[in-house]
Order: structure tokens, then sequence, then C-alpha cells
């Protein structure tokens, strides 16, 4: 493996069906240690209350990912991610969930950190391998087109998300 590649390595690579687990939703808790959160993921949301949505092979979804080896913080994590599959800078990164997860066992917890954004800039879009393409569409059509293991997830996700943005300008 190159050197770059390394770098660009996840942090805790997760391997399909390599167990199920549970999520346990935490609430916008202060940040678990970055050796311990396997992904990152926006809620991206325009000044009209439209969400930025990535266009992937299961359906529209929000921006996330792994964190890579070379990423020090969330924020960077879900910024890059943001970039990569929607094309989008964002504002604030503000606090919505954090998900416990027992998928390596109980004894070796992980996490998932969840954020809410605006857009600051949407650029011209380049199909990559990373996304089809961008949606930008209203909170229910995006919860009805949904198609991940965890609608009722999702639904909270959101809006908590909707909640968090409305309540700072």
């Amino acid at each position: 493996m190159s050197t770059e590649n390394a770098e660009n390595a996840d942090r805790r690579p997760v391997r399909k069906g390599s167990g199920s687990g549970r999520l346990t939703c935490l609430g916008p808790v202060p940040d678990p240690p970055i050796d311990r959160v396997t992904s990152a993921a926006a809620v991206v949301i325009t000044d009209y209350g439209r969400l930025v949505l990535a266009e992937l092979d299961r359906g529209p979804d929000i921006p996330g990912g792994h964190v890579r080896r070379d990423e020090n913080s969330v924020d960077e994590t879900v910024r890059r991610e943001a970039w990569e599959e929607i094309r989008a800078r964002l504002g604030e990164l503000r606090p919505v969930e954090v998900i416990e997860s027992d998928h390596f066992g109980p004894d070796d917890l992980t996490y998932m950190v969840i954020r809410a954004a605006r857009v600051t800039e949407l650029a011209p879009w380049v199909t990559t391998h990373e996304s089809a393409g961008r949606l930008v569409i209203p909170p229910e059509d995006f919860l009805r087109r949904y198609r991940g293991n965890d609608p009722a997830l999702m639904r909270h996700l959101v809006t908590a998300a909707l909640a968090v943005v409305a309540a700072r300008p």
C-alpha cells in the first residue's frame, strides 16, 4: 500500500457482513475520541430549507462516510465527504447526534457522528466515483424516497438537524 493510500485508508475499517450490532442514539453529546469514530455525515440544508443529497447506487442519502487515518476530527471528515459527494462547502457544523455501535462487540464500542450545516457554496457538479449526482429537495420528499436500513433513524436525524439549524440563524 502506498503512503497516499495508507493515509486515505479508513481509520477503522468495517467489514460488510461481519456482524449486525446494536445502534444507540446518545443525542448531540460531545464527540467521542476520533479513534473510536468510524464514520461521520451531515444533514446539509439550503437557506430555503431543502436538503442537499448525494445520488448513490442505493438512492438519495445524506453525504457522509468513513473517517480516514489522516483526518484528525469529525468536522474534517464531514467537510471532505460533503465536497466529494455533493460538491458543497458548508458553514458552521452543528452537533445533531452521536450514534453508538457495538458492531465490533460490547467491549469495543464505536461511533457515528452526525452534524447539521447550511450550504455556503454549491460548486458545479462533477460526477465522481463517490456520487452519481446531487439532489436538492424538500425534506419530506427525501424521507419518502429514502431506502436505507433504518428509515425511522433517518427521519430522526433529519428532524433533529432541521431543528438545530432553525434554532440558530
